[in-house]
């Protein structure tokens, strides 16, 4: 997770990882405008936000102005949360995806909530309703730390008696059970599966393989 990259530097280690901030927000729909038995909902286009000339030259002037007042990203999602009598909407929209050194408390964009708000209203027009009059949104998040292929290193360090098991970026939650196997094996040195190589940090030292995946486009981000 966050600090992978430090932690190796005291080893003397320069590991290939990066890290992104990620954020969610959680509002309330008193309004309605998402029913409860709504699926995940996620928009895959680019898309350009729906400023009028004063609004824009007002968000021109922010830090990432220019992002927002070109063409954005596409990834703007939402879902419902909670349940019984819950109205709450989880919002994410990773926009902003470079690279960032990691630090704490969190730092917000600023207007993070309505722009995702805007965003999230070219899927679901009805929520417009709430671009001039927000509810109180609710902000969380944190860094999704990632290799340049997006799958974890879990393997030996140059150092010996020294693994390495990280960068498991957004989908942590779902993986690390199996890659924590992978990684005791390893340390162990029990029999290792096929698909071990696909992991082990050395992949990075090898220069086609870097040029390769230098040229996807696609970040292979869940």
């Amino acid at each position: 997770g966050p600090m992978l990259k430090n932690v190796g530097a005291l080893l003397g280690i320069e590991l290939p990882v990066f890290s992104e901030l990620h954020l969610k927000i959680a509002i309330e729909d008193h309004l309605g405008v998402v029913p409860r038995d709504a699926p995940f909902m996620i928009w895959e286009d680019p898309q350009h936000l729906d400023l009028s000339a004063e609004e824009r030259e007002f968000i021109a002037e922010l830090p990432d102005g220019q992002l927002l007042i070109g063409e954005m990203p596409p990834g703007v999602h939402t879902r419902i949360e909670g349940g019984g009598g819950s109205r709450y909407l989880l919002i994410l929209w990773p926009y902003h995806l470079d690279p960032v050194a990691e630090n704490f408390p969190l730092p917000i964009p600023d207007h993070y909530a309505e722009i995702c708000m805007r965003g999230l209203s070219t899927m679901i027009p009805g929520l417009s309703e709430y671009v001039d009059r927000m509810p109180k949104p609710w902000i969380d998040g944190g860094y999704y730390t990632k290799t340049q292929d997006n799958r974890p290193l879990v393997g030996p360090m140059p150092i010996e008696g020294a693994f390495v098991h990280g960068a498991l970026s957004g989908y942590g939650l779902m993986a690390s059970a199996a890659t924590s196997e992978l990684a005791a094996a390893h340390i162990t040195g029990e029999t290792l599966p096929e698909y071990a190589a696909a992991f082990h940090p050395v992949r990075f030292e090898d220069e086609g393989y870097v040029a390769k995946i230098a040229e996807w486009d696609d970040s292979t981000q869940l």
